[in-house]
């Protein structure tokens, strides 16, 4: 049976999250493009934190009938066990470790660096004698995306200028405006919004805003910094539209699609991971989340 902790287990993590992205776009499946809807955004039962970065979209893979999860520590505090046969599944997040040999800062404290490790955790449906005051109801009620979407589009402080012009769709980083073509151009409402969050995504990466600079440097198409913002940009896009509840009817897994990820991530396994993060951090300055929600992915154990 899995422990709740192997982070300290001297595996390459990088590379452990870049197979199982790699074993899935073998698959057919594209994990990022797979809407949560009514299974809920994937979060830790016990700490009723929603899971973030690269683990939202390992989680949501799983295609389990809720997205609750909780750690082998969590499990036995509360009296619960893991069903025979089980396993657990891989969450990581980053542990701030004293650099070696030993330097000190300005302030003559100790220098760290971040260390990517992980842990496990288990589904609920994977867990027998869980309380049931501690698993959340259903949320039943309708909402309108469209609406969604809007908000989404107001609620994003300092927000580029939008131009609806022409028959393309792009962010022009000099002059700070979005540029494409306007809703009656696009086949659906879903394809309009969805290409909308994609280049507000790309806004966010401004000098004036979070500085990426695979953004800021204005990359060449089709080099490793290009495809790098183009997948912050792509994941960014669809965390948003899982978030107000559409789907972009009009994306398709195509064999070439798919075999264009696969030979980034086989080249570089730190790839994904890093493009979540930026992703995570695009959207969260779009959704105006304050600074204490925005905080990278930590172990469970330590805020539940």
């Amino acid at each position: 049976m899995d422990s709740q902790n192997t982070s300290s287990t001297k595996l390459d993590v990088y590379q452990l999250v870049t197979d199982r992205i790699i074993e899935l776009l073998e698959a057919g499946t594209i994990p990022w493009q797979k809407p949560w809807d009514e299974s809920g955004v994937p979060m830790n039962v016990i700490s009723k934190r929603p899971y973030r970065g690269i683990n939202l979209w390992l989680l949501l893979s799983l295609n389990y009938e809720r997205n609750l999860f909780l750690t082998w520590d969590q499990l036995k505090k509360i009296g619960g066990s893991v069903n025979q046969g089980q396993h657990g599944h891989i969450v990581v997040f980053w542990k701030q470790v004293n650099k070696v040999p030993e330097e000190l800062d300005s302030n003559g404290k100790q220098k760290t660096t971040p260390m990517l490790r992980y842990y496990k955790v288990f589904n609920i449906a994977q867990c027998r004698d869980i309380p049931k005051e501690l698993i959340p109801e259903l949320l039943t009620e309708t909402v309108d995306p469209i609406l969604e979407c809007e908000a989404i589009i107001n609620m994003m402080p300092d927000s580029p200028l939008l131009i609806f012009t022409g028959k393309k769709a792009y962010y022009d980083v000099e002059k700070d405006h979005v540029v494409l073509p306007s809703l009656k151009r696009f086949k659906t409402s879903e394809s309009y919004y969805s290409t909308l969050f994609h280049e507000l995504v790309h806004s966010t990466g401004a000098e004036k805003r979070l500085g990426r600079k695979t953004i800021t440097e204005m990359a060449e198409f089709g080099s490793e910094p290009y495809s790098m913002e183009e997948l912050i940009a792509e994941l960014g896009a669809s965390y948003l539209n899982s978030y107000t509840g559409i789907l972009d009817k009009e994306i398709e897994s195509s064999a070439a699609y798919i075999s264009g990820w696969l030979d980034k991530f086989r080249g570089d396994k730190r790839f994904i991971i890093s493009a979540s993060g930026q992703a995570q951090k695009a959207v969260d300055l779009i959704l105006n989340r304050p600074e204490s929600e925005s905080k990278d992915e930590v172990e469970e154990s330590m805020v539940s």
